[in-house]
């Protein structure tokens, strides 16, 4: 029996839908009764879910929030969890006012989103229609689906009777690779991973993004030949793809680092060739003074600087003729006031920052994750363009403050966290 003329009936449910938006569609779309309040994780999984909604409305920003919704309620409004109750204690957001309240994959909430969710359902009508949509089937989804979705219908979900045979595991549909990344990625994650394979036309590799069902997984994988396909996916989305494919493999794609690291190493050859071919009397007559007051190992560093047009030279001295040497990357570090315990990944601050502050993922180096915040290596000429592009975006259900990171002065001391 299939849940979505039972939705039409208005009854709640419980159903298992894989944790991909075009799985969710049809049940959204079943349910008749308006407006309806659509629950995520966070602000990215409420926006992907409404631009896929005809005339859907998504809070991804607190102040916007709360003034379309001060208007006149959407048909669909879809919110992350800890926006809707900070849009709730505003008095911005009236949860008993939705006909149909939607969990959209509550697993993925963190124990404080966890904790929000029951502050949030506690005001909705407790006769409105409920629909829980999980890719969860453990003992964690039976009781959440008892506790918000009374009398629920389910459908892919274990029998209450703990007794109850499980229906055996669907057969694999073959084999494929996976890259982690965010959808809106995935034009600059395809280059990535072509480069990395380098097959003979871009055609004969299969890319896409997380399918919807098994039957998409086959598709992909008849697409696909003999060669495995490489799926782009989020992290929350690995589950659902091991069930698809046996073997399942990540590809390792280059980082901005290693980027970095060729451009040096390109660099450190061309020096190397110069100091075993060309006369450099001159050049030493110049340097051998100061190898008398400093260590020549940083002499040298200090004119790759100059020669990189990153430090001045001293008065009196012409400036380096351009082309002498190829420049170095200088790199400074952004603050970023989000950490592991948001549970941000290093791959979640490269997406904001190409997606936000429009720099490109070359230009960033290593990404320090500590507890309550993160820094960042950036190109030092990109430094505040991605400080100030990162400055109120939503990440991880928070809004994001990002600074320059100056090292830690007299008065230096991290914001509070609020």
């Amino acid at each position: 029996m299939d849940a979505v003329p039972v939705i039409a009936r208005g009854h709640n449910v419980a159903v298992f839908v894989p944790p991909v938006t075009e799985a969710a569609l049809p049940l959204i779309q079943a349910a008749e009764r308006r407006p309806a309040l659509i629950l995520t994780a966070d602000a990215d999984r409420a926006v992907q879910l409404a631009d896929a909604l005809d005339g859907a409305f998504a809070v991804s920003g607190l102040t916007r929030g709360q003034q379309r919704l001060s208007q006149s309620l959407p048909g669909i409004t879809a919110i992350g969890v800890l926006d809707a109750l900070a849009l709730l204690r505003r008095s911005a957001l009236q949860p008993a006012a939705f006909g149909l309240v939607v969990l959209a994959w509550p697993e993925q909430l963190d124990e404080e989103a966890g904790q929000s969710l029951e502050s949030v359902m506690a005001e909705c009508d407790k006769d409105a229609q409920r629909i829980i949509m999980t890719s969860d089937t453990g003992p964690a989804t039976t009781r959440l689906v008892e506790r918000y979705a009374f009398k629920a219908m389910t459908w892919g979900l274990p029998s209450p009777d703990a007794s109850a045979e499980r229906a055996p595991a669907a057969p694999s549909v073959g084999p494929a690779r996976y890259v982690v990344a965010r959808p809106t990625q995935l034009a600059e994650v395809r280059r990535r991973i072509l480069d990395t394979l380098h097959p003979d036309h871009d055609e004969a590799v299969v890319i896409a993004t997380c399918p919807a069902s098994r039957e998409g997984a086959a598709s992909l994988l008849a697409q696909a030949g003999g060669e495995p396909p490489v799926i782009v996916v989020e992290a929350h989305q690995l589950p659902w793809l091991r069930s698809l494919f046996t073997p399942l493999a990540y590809l390792p794609l280059p980082t901005a680092a290693d980027a970095a690291e060729q451009r040096a190493e390109k660099l450190r050859t061309r020096v190397a060739r110069v100091v075993e071919s060309e006369n450099l009397d001159r050049e030493l007559f110049i340097v051998a003074p100061l190898f008398e007051r400093h260590d020549p190992a940083t002499v040298a560093a200090a004119l790759l600087k100059l020669v990189a047009g990153q430090g001045a030279p001293p008065a009196g001295r012409a400036a380096p003729e351009p082309g002498a040497a190829p420049a170095v990357p200088s790199f400074a570090k952004v603050w970023v006031g989000v950490g592991r315990k948001d549970n941000v990944k290093p791959g979640d601050l490269v997406g904001a920052i190409v997606n936000e502050a429009k720099v490109a993922a070359e230009a960033l180096g290593r990404i320090d994750v500590r507890d309550l915040f993160c820094l960042v290596e950036v190109r030092a000429e990109q430094a505040e363009k991605v400080a100030q592009g990162l400055t109120g975006v939503s990440l991880r259900g928070r809004r994001l403050t990002a600074r320059v990171d100056r090292g830690p002065g007299p008065s230096h001391r991290p914001p509070r966290r609020v």
